[in-house]
């Protein structure tokens, strides 16, 4: 660790917690509420083909919500993160990173007006303009680093009709998880035009999108999507979840994307169905899921995508590719005596060799969540990733190959 950034570390941390004080007097007085992160994330990465890379950094997150006047709330956040070390500290512009994508930080990730629509008589409608961090059907929130991706947009949410969810809007922009400014594929933390965040040669005019959920009948859940990215693809998808009893639920999704005005000419076809599973404590979902015709533009690495897979630590299996069919088996539980939450997702996926450098490959990720016992509201967090692919040829590009991926995340919330 750097000397200057470890004297920096310190000092944020102890001005934090005198400060913790100061922002409750602040809450108390009406003028709002402040809450926020503080967060370390270390990473290593090590791969077969002789890329490995480790980065810490220290992050900031401050949020501000304002009290509501006449249906009217602002609402503000700033995610930050220096780094403190990393294998590349001394020798890059841009330290952490290579490989890893836990490098700086600097962004308002969030900054938005918002409007209650209860004087219109919508008592549960709002509209948002301004960049605000959307979790829905389209867009994932997907905070795997220091920040979640968020979008620049004008939406609106509704929910007055009883048993259903309607949303939608326009997005400009879109920034991206990653820690990193300099990827050559995914957008970076800062909020980019829709051409970066889906890498075409070209800017485009954004991202239109409507999406409804719906739970009027009994034991189904149903959510159907649309989103049209100007000259790039249109996606059509639709999402069920019909529980056959307490503890046994099926899952189905369904994801279509075309190519729409200069874009290159594109289809693909996403299918996925898998059951649910609760055994005591433990919560299982396993099935399938398939890519058919050409990759995804909407997942993980771009908008997010709403299904399990999207929270692969490296996607090392290259799951959303054109020709892949993947199992998967995702077991999740919370120990109710120490509050431990354990998680883990395995998946193997084969490939349409006329479409891949490899023949298969798998991932097995996992996940334990600690809540430290007489230290409120600190956690740590250790994810460990290891993935094999079984490529085609005998270059490092597409040679068999092993990789593992670990973090540590120490979080704090005031």
């Amino acid at each position: 660790m750097k000397k200057p950034t470890f004297i920096l570390a310190a000092a944020l941390c102890a001005s934090l917690v005198s400060a913790e004080s100061a922002i409750k007097q602040f809450n108390d007085l009406g003028y709002g509420t402040i809450s926020g992160r503080l967060q370390t994330l270390s990473m290593y990465r090590d791969y077969d083909n002789g890329a490995n890379a480790h980065s810490t950094t220290l992050g900031l997150q401050l949020n501000y919500l304002s009290p509501e006047l006449e249906g009217w709330t602002i609402g503000a956040a700033y995610n930050g993160a220096g780094v403190l070390d990393s294998m590349d500290y001394d020798t890059s512009p841009n330290p952490g990173e290579t490989l890893l994508g836990n490098g700086r930080v600097n962004v308002l990730n969030e900054g938005y007006l918002n409007y209650n629509m209860a004087a219109l008589g919508l008592t549960n409608t709002t509209a948002t303009a301004g960049r605000r961090i959307n979790n829905g059907e389209v867009f994932r929130a997907d905070n795997y680093r220091q920040k979640a991706r968020s979008i620049n947009a004008i939406q609106i949410e509704s929910k007055d009709i009883e048993n259903v969810r309607l949303a939608g809007g326009h997005a400009f922009r879109l920034s991206n998880w990653l820690g990193s400014d300099t990827h050559p594929v995914m957008s970076s933390w800062k909020f980019e035009d829709f051409g970066d965040v889906f890498n075409t040669p070209y800017d485009t005019d954004g991202v239109t999108w409507a999406e409804g959920f719906y739970t009027g009948i009994e034991n189904l859940e149903v959510a159907l999507f649309d989103a049209i990215a100007y000259d790039v693809a249109n996606l059509l998808g639709a999402r069920a979840k019909y529980a056959l009893s307490e503890e046994t639920a099926i899952l189905a999704y369904y994801r279509n994307e075309r190519d729409i005005g200069r874009a290159a000419s594109r289809k693909s076809n996403a299918f996925g169905l898998s059951a649910q599973q609760k055994v005591g404590a433990i919560t299982l979902e396993g099935g399938y899921f398939g890519v058919h015709g050409g990759s995804l533009r909407f997942q993980e690495i771009t908008t997010g995508i709403n299904h399990a897979l999207g929270a692969s630590m490296m996607i090392y299996s290259s799951q959303f590719n054109g020709g892949a069919d993947t199992l998967y088996l995702k077991a999740v539980t919370t120990l109710e005596q120490t509050k431990t939450t354990l998680y883990g997702l395995y998946n193997f996926t084969w490939h349409d060799t006329g479409k891949a450098i490899l023949r298969h490959g798998q991932e097995l990720n996992l996940v334990v969540k600690q809540p430290i016992p007489k230290l409120d509201n600190l956690t740590a967090t250790l994810k460990v990733g290891i993935g094999y692919r079984d490529g085609i040829g005998n270059t490092p590009a597409t040679s068999d190959t092993l990789a593992t991926d670990a973090r540590l995340f120490l979080t704090y919330t005031f």
